[in-house]
């Protein structure tokens, strides 16, 4: 079908939706094709559109507007039509699926892909302005043309324009979608909708429905079809603000339209803390956010929230080895455009200031087998697979058990590392408090330091670990939710010894710390190991022996 003839009958929706007459005994039901609206909008999951790169054997997706480049998981089905379009290097698509966390922490996300909705060489997807319908069929020979918004649809051919509403969504057993379609005239119409790739005329692009449209005056039409984005659908604003209580710390939360995501937490003491990721919605009115950088450093977390109106709640993050309850539900607001009142429902207060104040169930229990933040900010449940401990020769050499107390004395080279990465994060270096303990913690002969900033919450202190190399020092690792005494454990992965943190819940366990390759995981989580005290090296934090930067 002529593009120009795509988008014209899309056009027309605003003309025919100003036809309101009503006919005698035909009952619109407009609060029920606003439940229907809604219904349909929950029936189609979101849209990524952006640029597919073709790079070996694997594909990358780079969303419109945005710098960062996702792995992209696609089954054969696609490349065959790939291929049809002439192998091109770069398509641009709009398709849907789900974002999930790479492999290994600060690993580039993966978009496993579940809908194509539209794959072509057009590299003029990205520039187009915002579609304003939900759904959009037709075909060329012969013409017509089928635009569904929220609310309304419009139906070209070349006998004229008639103007829809929805009136049923039914699944029938072998067809993904139907639609059932009514007018003020008494006309029906009915469209079946069905996954695959449908080629509508034109060589430079496939959509991603093959439809049926069945009058009631006994036509039958059929075409392409592919999935939109209504201006009625509800996106979340861009900026979210809330505090961690327990944290000690202003939340901010900013969410570009582009899908990438990044919190800042500015604490009372200390530099900002800022996470770096992406977002995604999903279609049971919650926003998943993922992080895999945090003050440029990798890691691995989530948050689900629950979304309603200028409010998003959320109960608990979610870390590699399990979830890790907050104290209570962190809570962010917006006023990005919205005139709607905060939520005020399951218990939330709305204050004077427009601030939303939610209180926790009066049974709020945290599941069997989890840890609140409340009791320690680690995780205590959904351990998942963990490496086998495996010592490390170099490691091994070079331990030996004992006790180490932290340094009266304050170390140049430690603080010259420390005022840089101060500097990195907006922080000011005078007046910091620190305490170190040296120790070779890889086995390869030079002296690293383990780091306590006196920047603490009841959940423990923040951490830094230096690796030390010819008397200088680099930051390779940042750790909290701890605080006291470490424990460096004869067994290593990855070339780095164990750290090994006693747990507040119960006598003679550990939270471990184990590398990965790359660093130390940000907190301490649940650990089989159970050695004996006498085989471990006692790094001792206690007391008020801080030093204090000049």
């Amino acid at each position: 079908m002529p593009l120009s003839r795509f988008v014209l009958s899309g056009l027309l929706i605003a003309l025919v939706g100003c036809n309101t007459t009503s006919v005698p005994g035909k009952n619109t039901q407009p609060n029920v094709t606003s439940d229907l609206s809604a219904k349909l909008q929950q029936e189609l999951p979101p849209l990524f559109t952006g640029t597919i790169q073709r790079q070996n054997e694997q594909s990358v997706f780079t969303p419109c507007g945005s710098n960062q480049q996702w792995q992209l998981v696609l089954d054969d089905n696609f490349w065959q039509q790939w291929q049809q379009l002439g192998s091109p290097q770069t398509l641009q698509a709009s398709l849907s699926g789900q974002l999930v966390a790479g492999e290994g922490r600060g690993a580039p996300f993966r978009l496993e892909a579940e809908q194509v909705s539209r794959i072509t060489t057009d590299q003029s997807l990205c520039q187009s302005s915002s579609t304003n319908y939900l759904l959009k069929a037709g075909n060329n020979q012969p013409f017509w043309s089928l635009v569904i918004d929220g609310q309304q649809a419009s139906l070209t051919t070349p006998d004229g324009v008639d103007s829809y509403q929805l009136d049923e969504i039914n699944h029938p057993a072998d067809k993904q979608l139907q639609l059932v379609l009514d007018n003020q005239s008494g006309k029906q119409a009915t469209l079946d909708l069905r996954a695959g790739y449908c080629q509508d005329g034109s060589s430079q692009q496939w959509l991603g429905y093959s439809v049926t449209l069945q009058l009631d005056d006994g036509q039958t039409l059929t075409g392409c079809g592919e999935q939109g984005q209504s201006l009625m659908q509800q996106q979340p604003a861009r900026n979210w603000q809330g505090r961690d209580d327990a944290q000690q710390a202003g939340v901010r939360l900013v969410l570009d339209s582009n899908y990438q995501a990044k919190m800042i937490y500015t604490r009372e003491t200390g530099p900002e803390v800022t996470y770096e990721g992406v977002w995604q919605p999903q279609k049971d009115q919650t926003l998943r956010v993922m992080f895999n950088q945090r003050m440029g450093l990798p890691t691995n977390e989530s948050i689900p929230f629950r979304w309603k109106d200028n409010t998003l709640t959320a109960d608990y993050r979610e870390l590699q080895a399990g979830k890790a309850y907050f104290d209570k539900p962190l809570v962010l607001t917006t006023n990005d455009g919205s005139s709607r009142e905060p939520a005020t429902d399951n218990g939330s207060t709305a204050t004077a200031s427009g601030a939303v104040i939610i209180a926790p169930p009066a049974a709020q229990e945290v599941p069997a087998g989890e840890s609140s933040f409340a009791q320690n900010e680690t995780v205590l449940s959904g351990t998942g697979a963990t490496a086998v401990p495996v010592p490390v020769p170099a490691a091994a050499a070079s331990f030996s058990a004992g006790m180490l107390q932290a340094s009266t004395q304050p170390d140049n080279a430690i603080e010259q590392t420390l005022r840089q990465f101060l500097q990195s994060n907006g922080g000011q270096a005078s007046g910091t408090q620190y305490r170190y303990v040296k120790t070779d913690l890889n086995g390869d002969g030079s002296i690293d330091a383990l780091v306590e900033m006196n920047w603490c919450d009841k959940s423990g202190c923040v951490w830094l670990v230096l690796q030390g190399n010819s008397g200088q020092y680099q930051q390779v690792a940042r750790l909290e939710g701890f605080s006291g005494s470490v424990m460096v454990s004869p067994t290593a992965h990855n070339g780095w010894a164990d750290l090994l943190v006693p747990s507040t819940d119960q006598a003679n366990t550990y939270l471990s710390l184990e590398h990965d390759g790359s660093s130390y995981p940000a907190r301490p989580a649940t650990s089989n190991q159970q050695p004996d005290p006498s085989t471990l090296l006692q790094l001792k934090f206690d007391g008020d022996n801080w030093l204090t930067m000049p």
